[in-house]
């Protein structure tokens, strides 16, 4: 049996070796390579739901009427903001349980409440409606949006980080953008 007081007289590179040979014991990990056609596919979707999404845009807008009652006008909000109590609590449980699907809860509902203040300000009439939809967005919503989205992107770094140094990988990108998918390198064929 190996102790931590082993474990901390072995050098990084010596724990780095162990976290490999242990991890190829696991059988039940996944291979980074299985989902490479499924990965491409998906591209290909979005690409061609993007392009898609252009000339609808443009269609939108031109066809549109300035002004449209909407029949279900409580229901939207009420809903939507049902949604985002929805988001919020669950995102505040997963966080107090630190669990690592914070992360999807902490975007999603980042999202939904950057959606909420745009929607708050573009639909609002008359100006004291305006005023509060704005004073709301500035002081509450966009805040709270913006410390979600950094909540997100800090667990997805720190566990990159984790994932890098458990894979002996001390010197690759950190920045989200830079880093592959599953936060390790291919190995490459020598």
């Amino acid at each position: 049996m190996i102790t931590d007081s082993t474990l901390l007289q072995m050098t990084q590179e010596e724990r780095s070796a162990l976290s490999h040979r242990l991890a190829a014991l696991d059988s039940n990990l996944p291979s980074l390579s299985a989902g490479d056609e499924r990965r491409r596919r998906f591209v290909v979707l979005l690409t061609v739901a993007s392009a898609a999404l252009v000339p609808w845009i443009i269609v939108l807008a031109l066809s549109l009427p300035h002004r449209y009652v909407a029949s279900h006008w409580t229901l939207t909000w009420v809903g939507f903001d049902v949604v985002l109590l929805s988001g919020l609590s669950l995102t505040a449980w997963l966080a107090w349980r630190r669990r690592q699907a914070v992360v999807i809860a902490a975007f999603t509902t980042g999202t939904l409440l950057t959606c909420d203040a745009w929607f708050d300000i573009t639909t609002a009439s008359g100006r004291l409606d305006t005023i509060t939809a704005v004073a709301s967005a500035v002081l509450l919503e966009l805040p709270l949006a913006a410390l979600l989205f950094a909540v997100a992107a800090h667990i997805l770094h720190v566990t990159m980080r984790r994932a890098q140094a458990a894979e002996g990988c001390f010197d690759e990108p950190s920045g989200l953008l830079e880093v592959p998918l599953f936060g390790v390198p291919r190995k490459t064929a020598a």
